[in-house]
């Protein structure tokens, strides 16, 4: 019987430990039983970028428990049961240094990502969860509320196991511990919610060329480019291909541009040494890009 939690966050602004809300979902052979939502008065600001995600002010949770009275139930809540969150790094990021910021005690916590699950077990333009639930032919409404977002990560679960024997099946190859994990600064927060961002970025268009050398690839991407990342990634997501922020994923496509440095980055030099040792993945420079855009225009 496959028993788990989904669960995710919202914060107040770009530091991982400013939760303003909370869902959760728990799953028990293939159903939701039960459900936990509140908002969290995170003892900070708000920024104008994080209000227009998810609409959350200040005034919304002035009489709103703190994160150690919400923490507890969210422990009794899990149980022993493994957590997933759509690119739950995010979200683990956020419960490990929340965990930290109060000083509460680390649990050694399950926990696996419903987004990269979903790149593992089927082919899709883009696996935000709008796309995913799309995918499956769900209605999604409200992206952005913490149960919503939960919920919708539980219905998206649910569907990938069918691709395996069973969820343990799944999690001795792919899970992870929440006390394993080596405590990010905010500016590491603020990369994995820009990377959650445009990890969400759907298609505008209804139809694909299917000859663009994008379709059906999964694509990754480093330093400065001549366009904006995010109009980047819509290029890409428009020609039917998945962008892809963790190069630990299998990539077929690395569009690289300028490195402030001058030197080649991290992720370009691992893409090179995967290349080096059989991989396929085709290098694509910034000219190279945009002699594609024009191309392909």
């Amino acid at each position: 019987m496959n028993e788990f939690i989904a669960l995710d966050f919202e914060t107040a602004n770009g530091k991982p430990a400013s939760v303003c809300s909370v869902g959760m979902v728990k799953v028990k052979d293939n159903l939701m039983t039960e459900t936990f939502y509140t908002l969290v008065n995170p003892e900070t600001y708000f920024s104008k970028g994080n209000i227009s995600v998810h609409g959350i002010k200040a005034e919304d949770v002035e009489e709103a428990p703190l994160f150690p009275e919400v923490y507890q139930h969210m422990l009794d809540f899990i149980g022993e049961l493994p957590v997933v969150a759509h690119f739950a790094r995010f979200d683990m990021n956020v419960l490990h240094a929340s965990i930290e910021r109060y000083g509460l005690e680390m649990p050694t916590l399950r926990y696996f990502c419903s987004c990269n699950m979903a790149r593992k077990t089927v082919k899709n333009h883009s696996y935000s969860l709008k796309n995913m639930m799309a995918y499956y032919n769900l209605d999604f409404h409200g992206h952005h509320h913490a149960l919503n977002d939960a919920k919708a990560s539980a219905m998206i679960t649910v569907r990938l196991l069918k691709s395996y024997p069973s969820l343990d099946e799944y999690l001795k190859k792919n899970r992870y511990y929440l006390s394993s994990m080596k405590n990010k600064s905010s500016k590491r927060a603020q990369l994995d919610r820009y990377n959650k961002d445009l990890a969400s970025v759907k298609s505008s268009v209804s139809e694909f060329d299917m000859t663009h050398p994008f379709h059906g690839k999964s694509i990754a991407i480093t330093g400065t480019l001549h366009m904006k990342r995010k109009d980047i990634v819509q290029y890409i997501v428009d020609h039917g291909g998945t962008f892809e922020p963790d190069i630990n994923e299998p990539v077929d496509v690395f569009i690289f541009g300028k490195q402030k440095s001058g030197k080649p980055s991290k992720k370009e030099t691992i893409i090179k040494n995967k290349i080096a040792s059989g991989h396929e993945i085709l290098l694509l420079s910034d000219d190279k890009l945009q002699q594609l855009i024009t191309f392909y225009q």
